[in-house]
């Protein structure tokens, strides 16, 4: 499946540059041996087919090493953000059935803690020596016996993942080796990418955007993936992009709003002149980001839509990017994209509804979530929860959403989560979250309104939801009411909020 187009690269073009990381520059052939050791190692360590094993990785080489090696020996991986807190990454473990977890120096503290209250062993590998860990990825390469790794089935769960979905809590998705590997064949015919190609990774590869966009769309199809290195914050590495981009020359480049914004801020002189695709993706494209970029470097930003649930389902190819910036562009490979009603019926052309989506790589639901499932997912379709329209041209217009997450740096908060932990705080009565413009513009940050039982402050109130969420979920605004806006029949009413 997916690796079997990676061998194939190797075998035509063993001395390709697969991955550049900093002055790690690592060919098809050492990518594919490091591949088949490390899987010989993690089978050494009593790991195998249909084992869950976790990612907690930056962008590095090895968080691609382990991906390739772990779904290449039958395991499925679950990458999870290194910036998770403790009960976030435990939820997630258990949900998961982890057996095996990978992690960098910086996480693997909190996995400690974690592994340690969970009901069944786990196994702990990480990148360094540094905690006292011995295993290490280094270790397990060293060790393993490289030797081609068999076909796996498309019915075997690749990866599991966590999406928001419309609202509501994580849900854990499943992605097969034949939906995953559809998606890898897509990129080919709608990009051009092949060996030749570099593809600049800045979005995270934990995050459906990164693996998809950045590691699908590069080694399967021979390209080089350019790394770079901890991107984040992204203010104080643009520097080290535009000199990366300057040097490695990489033609592909996916990325969100504030990264194209800051870039085309950028006070030093750069030469974007290599890149001939740039996607932008998880929000809406300012009018005068796409502007700012385009008149600065000569190169259009183009608009890209998918979901955890889906992988990539549109992008915009058109030879008028200028005149058609506001669309997504049109489904790319095998993807279908449908308007329709509240009631499921197509709507006329041009129309407004929420969009309809059919994919061979669309997972086939929410894991034990029968109701969740069955709202969202028929007859091998998926309700996006995302309202749009479509022109005569077959182009795709996001226009709104009917979920409530929030925009924050390139990520998506879930309101419905942060909630759970703020009306935890034994001085909070209620609480509910909202996404507020920020200082930027298509980006939002997060508000809290709430509605206390006993004196406490805003900052209390955040150092609380500190030490429960990943940074980016915080809210940055408190507001404290008497009571929260209701309708008659009890539903938030949150535009009163905002």
């Amino acid at each position: 499946m997916l690796l079997d187009l990676v061998y194939a690269v190797a075998e035509d073009h063993p001395g390709e540059i697969a991955i550049v990381h900093g002055d790690q520059r690592i060919t098809y052939r050492d990518f594919v041996e490091r591949v088949e050791r490390l899987a010989a190692g993690l089978a050494d360590r009593g790991l195998g087919a249909g084992d869950p094993i976790a990612l907690l990785l930056p962008n590095v080489p090895e968080f691609v090493i382990a991906l390739y090696a772990i779904t290449g020996m039958g395991a499925a991986i679950v990458p999870l953000n290194p910036q998770l807190k403790h009960d976030e990454l435990k939820f997630r473990l258990q949900q998961s059935g982890v057996r095996g977890i990978i992690s960098d120096d910086r996480a693997v503290g909190v996995c400690e803690r974690v592994v340690a209250g969970l009901e069944h062993p786990v196994e702990i590998i990480t990148t360094s020596t540094a905690h006292g860990h011995g295993t290490t990825i280094a270790s397990l390469i060293e060790s393993g016996e490289p030797r081609r790794l068999p076909a796996r089935s498309p019915d075997e769960v690749f990866v599991y993942q966590f999406s928001s979905g419309s609202t509501g809590r994580p849900k854990r998705v499943a992605r097969t080796h034949g939906n995953v590997c559809a998606e890898a064949r897509a990129y080919p015919a709608a990009f051009g990418t092949g060996v030749g190609d570099g593809v600049f990774c800045v979005a995270p590869l934990f995050h459906d955007y990164g693996m998809t966009c950045s590691l699908l769309a590069s080694t399967p199809a021979g390209a080089t993936l350019v790394m770079l290195e901890d991107p984040n914050p992204f203010l104080l590495k643009r520097h080290r992009a535009i000199e990366l981009i300057e040097r490695e020359r990489p033609t592909i480049f996916p990325g969100v709003p504030f990264t194209f914004r800051l870039l085309a801020e950028a006070p030093q002189e750069a030469d974007m002149s290599s890149l001939r695709l740039c996607f932008s993706a998880g929000t809406a494209l300012p009018r005068e980001v796409f502007d700012a970029f385009l008149e600065r470097f000569g190169v259009p930003v183009r608009q890209l839509y998918g979901s955890t649930e889906t992988g990539t389902l549109a992008a915009n190819l058109d030879e008028h990017p200028i005149a058609t910036f506001a669309s997504v562009g049109k489904p790319i490979g095998d993807v279908e994209i449908a308007v329709v009603d509240e009631h499921g019926a197509p709507v006329a052309t041009g129309a407004v509804g929420e969009l309809l989506v059919a994919s061979p790589a669309l997972t086939s639901g929410y894991l034990d979530q029968p109701e969740l499932t069955a709202a969202a997912f028929r007859d091998g379709r998926y309700l996006t929860g995302d309202l749009g329209r479509i022109d005569e041209e077959g182009r795709v217009y996001i226009t709104g959403r009917k979920k409530l997450l929030i925009p924050v740096g390139g990520y998506k908060v879930d309101p419905i989560e942060v909630e759970d932990v703020l009306n935890t705080h034994p001085s909070i009565a209620e609480a509910v979250v909202v996404g507020v413009p920020g200082d930027n513009a298509g980006e939002e940050v997060v508000k809290a309104a709430v509605v206390p039982t006993a004196t406490c402050d805003a900052q209390d109130v955040i150092r609380y939801a500190q030490e429960r969420l990943a940074n980016y979920k915080v809210p940055q605004i408190v507001e404290f009411r008497d009571e929260i806006p209701k309708s008659p029949t009890g539903k938030i009413l949150r535009q009163y909020l905002l």
